[in-house]
């Protein structure tokens, strides 16, 4: 069509996002799809942590995305604010991962020593001693910690969102519809249907987190991305902040830069109900005061869920959609969106552009879950 982008990008999240604005930094034309918000589901309602993955050159293809993902975030911390004019909340937030029992203690102590031979971050095992020294009300049931200096904080929200400023800046373009379906011409996606109306291009990148599915006109059909719910509670809580960011089986709490104590998290199948429930706010907050008795009695300010995208094998789907050309999805980062969300923008994006990604991402080739 005439005046078609060469991209679509169907999902507002930070891999869409992200997709958008590597592809607008490349020079292409771009129409970014979201029903609701840039924002407005799993990449606005994450935690927001970025931890430094210690001792790469395991030879794993997870960790190597991961490191990638990594590098792009600190290029992101120090230039979106300046491209987009939006505070994100990038700040270096050393993160402490707790060892809630002596096997956990052991198993951290043993991680540290594997993977700090030749490790350039500041990676240190602390005894509960030494890590009261750094945040005395974490509770004495803790056996010690897993420390990593190199670790980044974001505001979830004002960060994707900064990401598509930037991109919109560059000529990027925002459409409020939801996308119903692809347009096919034979074999090749030749573009979208969103809102009853078709709009064309030459690349459709579909990175709509649990939706990917449904938004894909049956071309993924049988492909297992499911919602995994988590939610987070805000807290008003008493005395001065906490200076780490703390996490302990599956969940964590920090002081984010808008003074609350921000804690989560939990991890449901509920299919695509996103609702806060009392259970879910009961549950966290009692894993929160369990590590961090000094909580207790703390005002809830804010009580949110989100659905993250999951993958039976826990890993990401990234690549071109089988028997659809000129498609690609990329989504199923699961608890890690924030985390992995700039790389698995960027790779996809340069799919889309016809290009050769730089890592080796067959882990993650869509094509593995075909005749699921």
């Amino acid at each position: 069509m005439a005046g078609s982008p060469d991209v679509i990008v169907v999902g507002g999240g930070i891999v869409g996002c992200s997709a958008a604005y590597y592809l607008t930094k490349q020079g292409a034309s771009v129409a970014l799809f979201e029903q609701d918000s840039v924002a407005g589901h799993a990449s606005g309602f994450a935690f927001g942590g970025v931890i430094k993955v210690v001792g790469g050159g395991t030879g794993d293809a997870y960790d190597r995305l991961a490191l990638y993902s990594e590098r792009l975030h600190f290029d992101l911390g120090g230039n979106i604010e300046r491209e987009s004019g939006i505070d994100t909340g990038f700040r270096k937030m050393p993160h402490v991962s707790l060892a809630t029992s002596e096997a956990e203690a052991k198993f951290y102590r043993a991680e540290y020593r594997r993977r700090t031979g030749n490790c350039p971050v500041d990676v240190r095992w602390l005894s509960y001693g030494e890590l009261s020294h750094i945040e005395a009300r974490i509770s004495p049931e803790i056996f010690g910690g897993l420390y990593i200096g190199e670790a980044y904080d974001v505001q979830p929200a004002s960060y994707t969102t900064a990401i598509w400023r930037a991109a919109e800046r560059m000529g990027g373009t925002l459409h409020g519809r939801k996308v119903e379906s692809l347009v096919r011409t034979g074999q090749r996606v030749t573009g979208v249907v969103a809102g009853g109306d078709s709009f064309g291009a030459c690349s459709v990148i579909i990175a709509a987190g649990p939706w990917s599915g449904s938004v894909s006109g049956g071309a993924l059909t049988g492909l297992p991305v499911t919602p995994l719910k988590g939610q987070i509670i805000r807290m008003r809580a008493p005395g001065p902040p906490i200076k780490i960011s703390l996490s302990w089986n599956s969940d964590y709490a920090t002081t984010k830069q808008d003074g609350l104590v921000w804690a989560g998290t939990t991890e449901e199948r509920a299919g695509f109900d996103d609702a806060p429930t009392p259970e879910g706010r009961a549950a966290v907050m009692a894993s929160a005061v369990g590590v961090l008795p000094y909580l207790e009695g703390s005002e809830v300010v804010r009580h949110t869920a989100c659905l993250r995208p999951i993958t039976p094998d826990g890993l990401p789907v990234i690549g071109p959609v089988p028997g659809a050309e000129g498609a690609f999805i990329s989504t199923g980062a699961g608890r890690n969106g924030i985390q992995l969300g700039p790389a698995m923008g960027k790779v996809v994006a340069e799919m889309a552009l016809g290009r050769e990604p730089r890592l080796d991402l067959e882990f993650a080739d869509p094509a593995r879950f075909a005749g699921v």
